[in-house]
């Protein structure tokens, strides 16, 4: 008989936050962006020469922002900046910087213009919102769409190794197919 009613004390006093409906405990939800708008698409496409134009949408103006935008080179773990702005002033950074600017079609408007579109522009971008300790981002790629061809030297074809084609390509101002260019 005790251990009945103790059983059932416990089953009354049991907080009914406990329930057996709980949330998945897989991977955390990605968080809620307070100021920048979630990009419809996370892949820009473009050709070599185009302008392409990466998007960052401002939800609304938090006091004393910035905007940064960067590169993201997952080969050295860095993120090299391109350029920072405040939404009156901006500053260009590194290599690209006489081929980037801010598109500024309306005051919440952050997004990243790329003239002259080149190989090494390929890759993972980042539009951070700093904003003291309310800093949000979103990460979007640029991919670069050409022709695949095959390139058959003087002295015969599958006669380079790795380093002698990659060579090569860099001579025909291109870059090595990768294996997914090459099964399509």
């Amino acid at each position: 008989l005790r251990l009945l009613l103790l059983g059932s004390f416990w089953l009354l006093a049991a907080p009914p936050a406990l329930s057996i409906f709980q949330q998945p405990t897989g991977s955390p939800a990605p968080p809620h962006l307070q100021y920048l708008l979630e990009p419809l698409h996370a892949t820009v496409h473009t050709q070599r020469g185009a302008t392409a134009t990466l998007p960052c949408v401002l939800r609304s103006l938090p006091r004393n922002y910035r905007v940064k935008w960067s590169k993201v080179e997952p080969a050295n773990y860095r993120e090299n900046i391109i350029i920072i702005t405040n939404g009156l002033y901006h500053k260009n950074y590194g290599p690209l910087s006489p081929r980037v600017h801010l598109r500024h079609r309306h005051r919440y408007d952050a997004s990243l213009t790329i003239s002259d579109v080149a190989l090494e522009d390929e890759g993972r971008y980042r539009c951070q919102l700093v904003n003291g300790l309310e800093d949000e981002s979103v990460s979007l790629t640029l991919h670069l769409e050409g022709v695949v061809f095959p390139y058959q030297p003087s002295n015969g074809r599958y006669k380079f190794n790795y380093h002698e084609a990659k060579r090569a390509c860099e001579q025909q101002d291109s870059r090595l197919a990768t294996y997914q260019q090459l099964y399509k």
